[in-house]
């Protein structure tokens, strides 16, 4: 462009924009400009609020849901849990579990029983779920109407124990805060699997001590069979009336179970090695001292203390003596009473439980001696199918 044309365009324009100024237009394009971008800067802001805002709820709400979760006490509820959360939190249409070497697979289909095995193969080695969608070479057969899948692998210390798989029928990508809320589902999760896994192991460690301490019982004297059993459900009774938690019945039931060990034992105890006066203390000494044995332990040491402290083998009393051991003192003498002694000395129901009642502070705690009036009519239930057997009956006055 030539300089004259140059300076005459420069002109021109210039006497535009006087005209504009003049006239007012331009300030007004530009107040408009500017409320403009004002009003896509507060609109997104406001959206970005709002979207933080809804992340903040979901993810509130994801914790409170995995204290629902850890809440639970058994495998089939910590899967209901997670299945009932992560559907009204992430749309998920099911919760699977695979924990192939407890032979546990939830819920029991043997329609993906091949989908969790082949899928297993996949996330071992993944520390965090693992996507997978249809648009992927899956070489599994997928569910019908589902467009993608989590899996989160279950691995406690370094072995591999199975997976939880979460199955989707919504387009949405596992991405930002569903992954997140996904993570804290299935962890917590996890957690409470590995819990109640624990847990069950522990149970079924106990429960084969506790047999094969039967066993050896039983098979010196099937008296104790019937006497156990029976004092063990007269027993439970009365804890449960005297409102007694989970831990503490379990504890009253192996100690119940096991309260007599000392007799058969006597029988074989070198007394030239053994130094025991009474039974209680020698059956004592045969149970662990580790978890929940300690208390069973000193349940079953204590259980023939009296009340008024006459009682052996420590001549404890009232309050010192441990609460589950008054309670297998009560339950062992009404059993006694009415079923181990002799035909000539055996007592009918109603009057055991009078000659309970008229010992109440002096050999027995008078809160049991309630709780046992309270299930009296339970308790004369107990063992009226069973044979009666014939005994020694422990030492009562």
């Amino acid at each position: 462009m030539e300089s004259k044309q140059i300076v005459l365009t420069g002109l021109v324009a210039t006497a535009l924009i006087t005209a504009l100024v003049l006239s007012g237009w331009v300030v007004d394009m530009v107040v408009a400009f500017l409320i403009l971008i004002a009003g896509i800067l507060l609109t997104y802001y406001f959206a970005l609020n709002q979207k933080r805002i809804e992340q903040y709820s979901t993810l509130r709400s994801a914790i409170k849901a995995s204290e629902e979760i850890r809440k639970q006490t058994d495998l089939t509820a910590v899967l209901n849990c997670l299945t009932i959360c992560a559907q009204s939190l992430l749309g998920i249409k099911y919760v699977l579990l695979w924990l192939p070497d407890d032979n546990i697979m939830w819920p029991e289909d043997e329609e993906y029983h091949d989908l969790l095995e082949d899928i297993g193969r996949r996330v071992k080695l993944g520390p965090e779920p693992l996507q997978l969608t249809r648009q992927g070479e899956n070489s599994f057969t997928w569910p019908e109407n589902t467009t993608w899948l989590a899996a989160y692998p279950l691995v406690m210390g370094d072995e591999f124990r199975g997976i939880i798989l979460l199955l989707n029928s919504r387009s949405d990508k596992l991405q930002g805060h569903t992954k997140e809320v996904l993570n804290i589902l299935c962890r917590q999760s996890a957690d409470a699997i590995y819990r109640v896994l624990a847990e069950q192991n522990r149970e079924g460690d106990e429960r084969l001590l506790i047999n094969s301490l039967l066993a050896g019982m039983e098979a010196g004297d099937p008296i104790f069979k019937g006497h156990s059993e029976r004092v063990n459900a007269i027993a439970g009774l009365i804890g449960s009336k005297l409102g007694l938690d989970n831990e503490e019945m379990k504890t009253l039931h192996y100690a119940a179970l096991l309260h007599d060990i000392g007799k058969y034992a006597e029988t074989m105890v070198d007394d030239e090695t053994e130094s025991f006066s009474d039974h209680a203390s020698l059956g004592a000494e045969l149970i662990p001292a580790t978890g929940i044995f300690a208390q069973v332990r000193e349940t079953v040491r204590y259980h023939h203390e009296r009340y008024d402290g006459s009682g052996y083998p420590l001549g404890l009393s009232r309050t010192d003596i441990p609460f589950l051991a008054r309670i297998i003192a009560v339950a062992d003498v009404y059993d006694a009473v009415t079923r181990l002694c002799s035909e000539e000395e055996r007592l009918d129901h109603q009057t055991a439980i009078g000659v309970i009642k008229k010992a109440t502070g002096t050999i027995f705690d008078p809160l049991v001696v309630v709780a046992l009036e309270e299930v009296a009519d339970e308790v004369a239930n107990i063992g009226q199918t069973s044979k009666d057997v014939v005994g020694d009956m422990d030492e009562v006055e």
